[in-house]
């Protein structure tokens, strides 16, 4: 076998740009904060709503007022309900771009957000769900099945994404085979679900004693169902005409806008409902 005719198929065969990977991590960091910024922000609606005087800051909320605990599962829901609207908005876009694959762990990432509390309910007694769910005077044993719940929702969310990333393959062999599917999800997937939350750590810093910060290399782990997911996966398609994915700043753009404004402003903490002349604790 001719060893030079050997080494210029190899050199032609499809692959998955580094600078592909690196957007999509980029792309999950940004799925991170704005997760955490709705699931803060849904706290702080339902702190309003229950008279808690809450304030939002770039890494928790906290509130200023006695009232009902039940606020304390405002997060949880508004991170259900905003992955449920990006779920629709995901399918809108036919191109397989930056754009739409930031959607896409927007997406994952609010349903991680929402789902966790409900999976780890019966095993964190101090957790904002927890206080929210001891309000209802409800039968012993209901928050099991609860978690059942939340865990059912978190593997169906890492094993349906699968699909999902297998269509950011630019050619048919990128994902023939599951060994081929098993190392393009890992490295569009798994490397940017772990490698995404560290790079929003700015964006959350300083952590104040929150825990946020600590727990952020956990938060992608998830994707480990979506590599194994893909093995099984056959039914992706590639069309021929498809251009290959490589480095994109959009991503990166987003990060530093929530940075700044994580920073700038959400760190002075916000009071909600906002007041045009106090709109900061800082300038009570």
């Amino acid at each position: 076998m001719d060893t030079g005719a050997a080494s210029v198929q190899e050199a032609k065969r499809p692959r998955t740009s580094n600078g592909f990977v690196l957007t999509s991590a980029f792309a999950s960091a940004v799925g991170v904060v704005v997760a955490v910024l709705i699931y803060h922000l849904g706290l702080a609606i339902a702190g309003a709503i229950a008279d808690r005087a809450p304030v939002l800051y770039h890494n928790e909320v906290t509130f200023r007022a006695a009232g009902s605990d039940l606020a304390f599962g405002g997060g949880t829901a508004l991170s259900l309900i905003a992955g449920a609207v990006f779920l629709t908005l995901y399918p809108a876009s036919r191109r397989y771009d930056a754009a739409r694959l930031t959607v896409l762990w927007i997406v994952l990432h609010c349903f991680r957000q929402g789902f966790t509390p409900l999976a780890g309910l019966p095993f964190s007694e101090d957790s904002n769900l927890s206080s929210a769910f001891d309000t209802f005077d409800l039968p012993a044993g209901l928050e099991l099945v609860v978690s059942a719940a939340g865990i059912v929702g978190l593997l169906s969310v890492a094993l349906a994404s699968a699909p999902a990333f297998l269509a950011y393959a630019h050619h048919q062999s990128l994902i023939s085979t599951p060994a081929a599917r098993a190392r393009f999800t890992a490295k569009v997937a798994l490397i940017p679900g772990v490698v995404g939350p560290l790079l929003a750590v700015p964006v959350f810093l300083p952590d104040g004693g929150t825990g946020l910060v600590p727990s952020l290399p956990f938060l992608g782990l998830f994707t480990v169902a979506t590599v194994l997911a893909a093995l099984g996966t056959r039914t992706v398609r590639i069309g021929d005409q498809r251009e290959a994915l490589g480095w994109s700043w959009l991503p990166l753009a987003w990060l530093v806008f929530f940075a700044l404004a994580s920073q700038l402003l959400l760190r002075r903490g916000l009071l909600i409902p906002p007041s045009l002349d106090t709109p900061f604790v800082d300038s009570m």
